[in-house]
């Protein structure tokens, strides 16, 4: 009732923008959902646009959102560099918050994963598991992202003495390993191509290892068509971007690179893995249990009175 006396007071509304991949895939709508479960426990409003890969309209949209009040941009998209550029250039001074996994750029705010790491440990899982001879096949869609990641699977590859080839991710590609007696083992670059090689070859003769994850791919994982996957979580970038935006905002400290984790995903230990897979960002507040854990919860309390989870 204090405001009855003191008068109401006005209150700031954040307002950050965020430019996404326009893409149907579970790895996308995790990331949404990390931006907007964020947005809500931070209190801050979030435009999001989904848009084609035209670095024009991207541009249209950067002098938009600015030009609305928005504090902050969080770029989700592979014309980043381009991006960075026409910032810079049009001396447009808002705090970008970039998420591309592998990126290293240290003169932004990134929210990144270490590609590095990741090549090493799917390197050395791939030599535990393949033999001498067989063929190891990097399969791309020759984007920027999927390109960076060669250069250094490339690298680490050769390290450890396994030669890799690269090759454009087209069926005529696929169509010569399909019916190979031969063994060939198989890196796809996104979930896209996991799902796509798993769903032609059809054929426990070959080995498909995947970076990144999609329920089909999760489900190829279950019925042993994919070997294993990389994971990695656009839930917790979308978790950290909105964060590293909001601290930028504050004028709080903030990590110029945010390194997110990866998982090793098999067929083995996938059910040990779903926190990781669906994770839940609200801290559980049940009066009944003392489950800290939100999905624990759901499942031991089954329905009875929650105060909040």
């Amino acid at each position: 009732y204090s405001n009855l006396f003191g008068g109401e007071t006005k209150r700031d509304i954040t307002k950050i923008s965020v430019i996404g991949i326009k893409r149907k895939n579970s790895q996308v709508e995790d990331f949404k959902r990390g931006i907007e479960e964020a947005a809500n426990a931070k209190r801050v409003d979030v435009e999001y646009l989904e848009i084609e890969e035209d670095y024009d309209t991207i541009k249209e949209y950067i002098d938009r959102e600015i030009k609305n009040g928005s504090q902050a941009l969080i770029v989700f998209s592979e014309k980043e560099e381009q991006i960075l550029s026409y910032l810079q250039s049009e001396k447009k001074k808002i705090p970008l918050i970039l998420v591309n996994p592998g990126g290293t750029e240290e003169k932004t705010i990134r929210v990144w994963f270490d590609v590095q790491d990741m090549a090493e440990c799917l390197a050395e899982k791939i030599h535990q598991k393949r033999q001498e001879e067989e063929p190891v096949v990097y399969l791309t869609d020759e984007k920027e992202m999927s390109e960076r990641m060669w250069t250094i699977f490339q690298e680490t590859f050769q390290n450890q003495g396994i030669a890799i080839e690269k090759k454009k991710m087209t069926l005529p590609n696929l169509a010569k390993y399909r019916d190979r007696k031969q063994q060939a083992v198989f890196i796809c670059s996104s979930p896209k191509i996991t799902e796509e090689t798993a769903d032609y070859l059809k054929s426990k003769n070959q080995v498909i290892y995947g970076i990144g994850y999609s329920d089909e791919v999760l489900q190829g994982i279950r019925e042993g068509k994919v070997e294993g996957v990389m994971a990695y979580s656009m839930y917790s970038f979308g978790i950290y971007a909105v964060k590293s935006a909001v601290y930028s905002i504050e004028g709080k400290k903030v990590d110029h690179l945010t390194k997110t984790k990866c998982e090793w995903i098999t067929q083995d230990n996938i059910k040990e893995k779903y926190d990781f897979l669906f994770p839940i960002y609200t801290i559980c507040a049940c009066s009944i249990c003392t489950i800290k854990n939100s999905r624990q919860c759901l499942e031991n309390c089954r329905g009875r009175i929650i105060v909040s989870c």
